[in-house]
């Protein structure tokens, strides 16, 4: 298996955009209905660029020699986006109410996500194909990810898992990543919880 950066002129951005849905389905069906829909205006978001989940952002594990996305890894930086670049680039592609109903969804996740500093690698999305799972890929992608953030003198690797996503957690803590924190909030009639992950880079 190999990582590299995503290549809108070589990978798959429909199976890319796939991945990123099912990593927040039930927000993603939440405000734009369906899967097809989401999909598409999800690949509409990475096409286009600057933007949280543009493609300048996206890693994807693929064979050595072959293209076809296994998984796939987002990274963003504290400083990365403002929301006023969030609001244009989602206005390209979202109605005004999806935009109103995105921003939010922000601002309501900027309460419950870790908080970024500058020394800090943030792994915003980790995604493995339903059909490659049990390979080793989502254990490759954070060992990956360890290596880039090592490369660009980062202190430490950090990411989000929801509370309802233990398969995920367990991941990460088999792989050496700690709960640093955990943040709660009451969302439609329940909670919603993410916890607060980090690893320390050697």
């Amino acid at each position: 298996m190999i990582i590299k950066k995503f290549d809108l002129d070589v990978h798959d951005s429909k199976k890319v955009s796939e991945l990123i849905y099912f990593t927040d389905s039930h927000t993603y069906d939440q405000i734009l209905k369906n899967k097809s829909q989401a999909v598409n205006k999800i690949e509409k978001l990475v096409k286009a660029g600057n933007n949280s989940i543009g493609y300048e952002n996206i890693f994807v594990v693929t064979e050595y020699d072959g293209e076809d996305v296994l998984g796939m890894l987002i990274t963003s930086s504290s400083e990365e986006y403002s929301s006023k670049q969030e609001i244009k680039a989602f206005l390209k592609v979202f109605s005004p109410l999806d935009v109103i109903r995105f921003t939010i969804l922000g601002l309501i996740d900027a309460r419950l996500l870790t908080d970024v500093g500058p020394q800090d690698f943030y792994l915003a999305c980790v995604a493995v194909d339903e059909k490659a799972r049990g390979q080793g890929i989502g254990t490759f992608i954070l060992e990956s990810a360890v290596e880039i953030s090592r490369d660009e003198g980062k202190e430490k690797a950090v990411l989000d898992v929801d509370f309802n996503n233990e398969g995920a957690r367990r991941l990460y803590e088999r792989f050496g990543f700690k709960i640093s924190g955990q943040k709660t909030m009451s969302w439609f009639g329940g909670d919603k919880g993410m916890y607060n992950m980090e690893f320390l880079i050697k």
